[in-house]
């Protein structure tokens, strides 16, 4: 059974990056979402396994990233949810946390072969990204 994933993230080329890193070790992404509001939206339309979640979305005062992982975590707290940053000063990553994010990653720091590794232990289904050779 494939993983369905929700990215949710400002930018196109990072929402690219990551679909195609995610779908690399078998997840399904099932939808893709520039702003909270239209993640919000998809997330209550798809149900998905896995969101990604940027925090830093573009203004919008009356729906924030804060919100939507909110009500993500109240209407369906079995969906895993991955919360990303551009920001290292962001001081919410252990509020994040302790409210049930899988993990919180830096965009700078991303490393999707932990992520990989990650998400294929919480869920057996997806492949985990392959080791590199020692040849």
């Amino acid at each position: 059974m494939a993983i369905q994933a929700l990215i949710v993230d400002d930018s196109e080329s990072f929402r690219a990056l990551l679909r195609r890193r995610l779908s690399g070790i078998g997840c399904w992404i099932a939808g893709e979402a520039g702003t909270a509001k239209e993640a919000l939206q998809l997330f209550r339309d798809l149900q998905p396994d896995l969101v990604t979640l940027d925090v830093m979305m573009p203004d919008e005062p009356d729906f924030t990233a804060k919100e939507l992982f909110a009500t993500i975590r109240s209407e369906r707290h079995k969906t895993a949810i991955v919360v990303i940053s551009a920001s290292p000063r962001v001081p919410t990553a252990a509020q994040f946390l302790s409210q049930g994010a899988i993990a919180y990653i830096e965009k700078s720091f991303l490393n999707f072969d932990q992520l990989g590794r990650k998400l294929a232990y919480l869920f057996p289904d997806l492949k985990p990204p392959r080791a590199p050779s020692s040849s």
